[in-house]
């Protein structure tokens, strides 16, 4: 007994035939196997309840950033006032406003003034020195919404929510020394300690109640 194989085409895709003496056995091709409603459903549940579980930490993780760049961005203001005040030989300040949540510089117009984004400009009242009268804000930011200046502790003690104060730096490098807490809306934050004897600014993490 005899067998033979014969290829033949069949609506353009190539089938075998299977033949002997007896009968002929027709393989179909083969062709491929899509996806069914179920299992695009299950797919499509595992990617949301993935979403769900990523997203709020990814929501904290973003938010703890932007908290930990606000307390970075004033401690940087107070090492820039110190700098300045050690290289013109003047007293400048940092601002702390508690009501605005908002701080900038403050100092005399021969070391602020040339810094740029002047904002307001104050006098002592002492006509009779006009180089020492003029004194300009400059430099003046605000905390990211959803952050506070929850503590401002000055030398004169701590500043109450519609106040402000300030710090001052001095030629020498020395400063009226202070504490700042910078604060999100779930109690986390960072402290900023500006020592008074040598002026130093030093920021570490904290939890406020």
């Amino acid at each position: 007994m005899t067998s033979k194989v014969e290829l033949c085409e069949v609506r353009s895709a190539k089938c075998e035939v299977r033949g002997t003496s007896h009968s002929r056995i027709w393989i179909a091709p083969r062709t491929p196997r899509g996806f069914t409603l179920l299992e695009l459903v299950a797919v499509l549940f595992i990617l949301t309840l993935g979403a769900a579980l990523v997203a709020p930490r990814f929501g904290r993780s973003f938010g703890q950033v932007h908290l930990r760049a606000a307390a970075r961005d004033v401690a940087a203001l107070c090492r820039f006032a110190r700098t300045q005040a050690i290289s013109h030989q003047g007293v400048v300040e940092v601002v702390l406003d508690r009501r605005t949540n908002a701080y900038w510089l403050r100092g005399p117009d021969w070391i602020v003034g040339r810094l740029g984004g002047i904002g307001q400009v104050a006098t002592t009242g002492e006509p009779e020195q006009p180089w020492q009268a003029r004194m300009l804000q400059a430099r003046t930011r605000s905390l990211p919404a959803g952050i506070t200046l929850k503590l401002v502790v000055l030398d004169t003690g701590p500043l109450r929510e519609d106040e402000h104060g300030a710090i001052a730096f001095f030629p020498q490098g020395s400063s009226t020394g202070g504490e700042v807490w910078v604060a999100d809306e779930k109690g986390r934050g960072y402290r900023i300690m500006i020592d008074s004897s040598v002026g130093l600014v030093r920021v570490r993490a904290a939890t406020t109640t």
